[in-house]
């Protein structure tokens, strides 16, 4: 049940990393994000989610 709990912790910060990525810093990253489509974000939804540790590493090596 620990386990669980760890994932569940882990898709939740995530989640909540991505909706913040995807709207406001995904620009900042890559440049040939600027206004792209919802469509687009939705789709990189699951793999901002799964990845977000190092997208952070990756914006604080950038900035």
């Amino acid at each position: 049940m620990l386990w669980i709990n760890i994932i569940y912790g882990y898709l939740l910060l995530g989640l909540g990393f991505a909706v913040f990525f995807l709207a406001y810093k995904l620009s900042k990253i890559d440049a040939n994000a600027r206004g792209t489509s919802l469509g687009f974000r939705l789709l990189i939804l699951p793999g901002v989610i799964l990845l977000w540790p190092l997208l952070i590493f990756k914006k604080k090596v950038i900035h």
